[in-house]
């Protein structure tokens, strides 16, 4: 008879796979086996519905509900525009703009599957109009979204947090460990458009009659105060008690303005102020991530509970003491980056392989997580994930989608390579 963490970690891969061949979300079927595997372990249904993480639940739906509000009436796309017009008459300047502006768009709090989805449309319609190569437009997309979307007052970087927080960190160790994976998304990714600008060219690009944007309305720049309001209550306290750590008056107001509440507070005003359609903010919130993050999040937690993680960690660290140490870093890489062919980087991957780190026996857990992420990225380039899938939404010629997929299918495997390179020589550290 199958062990508890066997049958565990297939319920896990049969998530993954069902998800993928019946095209369904991935957290629905990582659902339905949480309460089978509960059953089976012995638990009743009201216990299963509390492996749903709440408080990550919280912060998906307050960022991502705020920022559907800004998107939806059209504010951050406008300031898109304005700043790749500015510099129509430098051309070699527009791929360089473009991809500050997916970083910038991603980076005040909406996260990278935003932008994947907003920005894309944007950019391959500019690509189109200055002869720039799909491939390199991709890149700005991906990578620029990436590069912005984990920093601590993103989506991602706030979802990151909490999925380490969730594995017994304490609240500034899992606030350091975010901070580094932030920070190697952007070091990395902005690397990765560096090398395709000269490799594909960027420089040479046509300039192009680009049509001068609207004006910003009152509503669009009342939105902008907004923003710019909810962002530096954010920061601010953060930066100042960063400054100041024996300050215990800081330390409180940090605590109170959590982005989480901040951004329900901004939900408020934004409707108050009629600054956006509630109903059309709504479609803007990816319940599918959600979904996917919430599923398998409590999947993961009773594999936890179980010891499958544990598990699965111990036969990592036998397989790294056996070679004389080291290897761990590059398994991890590599389970991590095949997964993500598949599926969701954030949704999945991240939920499923940040548990077995507390467990590993390395020296930097930081750089564990950094790993995790950043290898799942550069194989969250597939046309068939999540990210490749929205990158490719924006374009609309059939003959240029299919010799972007299949650059798409290719460029993950150099991005593998060049991981390795940069985790050996330290710059992902």
């Amino acid at each position: 008879m199958l062990s508890f963490n066997v049958i565990i970690l297939l319920f896990i891969v049969l998530s993954i796979a069902g998800g993928y061949f019946f095209k369904i979300n991935i957290g629905i079927f990582a659902i339905v086996f949480s309460f089978i595997a509960a059953y089976i372990y012995g638990l009743n249904a009201k216990d299963v519905s509390g492996l749903w993480g709440l408080n990550l639940f919280f912060i998906l739906l307050s960022i991502t509900f705020f920022y559907g509000i800004v998107i939806s009436n059209g504010t951050l796309s406008l300031v898109a525009e304005k700043m790749v017009f500015a510099v129509r008459n430098q051309p070699f300047l527009i791929p360089i703009v473009l991809f500050v502006t997916v970083v910038i768009f991603a980076g005040i709090g909406p996260g990278h599957y935003a932008a994947f989805a907003f920005m894309s449309p944007l950019v391959m319609v500019i690509a189109s109009k200055i002869n720039m190569s799909r491939l390199l437009a991709a890149i700005i997309i991906y990578s620029g979204a990436v590069a912005g979307g984990f920093n601590p007052f993103t989506l991602g970087g706030r979802v990151t947090e909490g999925l380490i927080e969730k594995l017994g960190y304490s609240v500034e160790m899992s606030q350091a460990y975010a901070l580094t994976v932030g920070r190697n998304s952007f070091v990395i990714h902005t690397l990765i458009f560096i090398f395709g600008y000269i490799l594909l060219k960027g420089y040479q690009v046509t300039s192009a009659q680009i049509e001068q944007p609207k004006l910003l309305n009152n509503q669009q720049k009342r939105t902008l105060a907004l923003v710019a309001l909810i962002f530096l209550l954010v920061i601010v306290p953060s930066v100042l008690l960063a400054l100041n750590p024996q300050s215990l008056f800081l330390s409180k107001m940090t605590k109170m303005l959590d982005p989480t509440f901040l951004s329900f507070l901004g939900i408020v005003l934004a409707l108050v102020l009629k600054l956006g359609n509630e109903n059309e903010a709504m479609k803007n919130i990816p319940w599918s991530i959600i979904i996917m993050i919430g599923g398998l999040g409590m999947l993961t937690e009773l594999a936890s509970k179980a010891g499958a993680m544990t598990a699965l960690s111990n036969y990592l660290n036998s397989i790294d003491g056996s070679t004389g140490g080291g290897v761990i870093y590059y398994l991890v890489a590599a389970f991590s980056s095949m997964m993500s062919v598949f599926a969701s980087s954030m949704g999945v991957v991240m939920p499923t392989f940040y548990p077995i780190v507390p467990n590993l026996h390395v020296d930097n857990p930081g750089l564990m997580f950094s790993i995790i992420t950043m290898f799942a990225t550069f194989t969250g380039y597939s046309p068939f994930s999540s990210g490749g899938a929205l990158v490719m939404a924006g374009l609309t010629d059939p003959k240029e989608s299919k010799q972007l997929f299949i650059r798409l299918l290719i460029l993950p495997f150099l991005l593998l390579a060049l991981g390795y390179c940069l985790l050996y020589i330290g710059v992902l550290y």
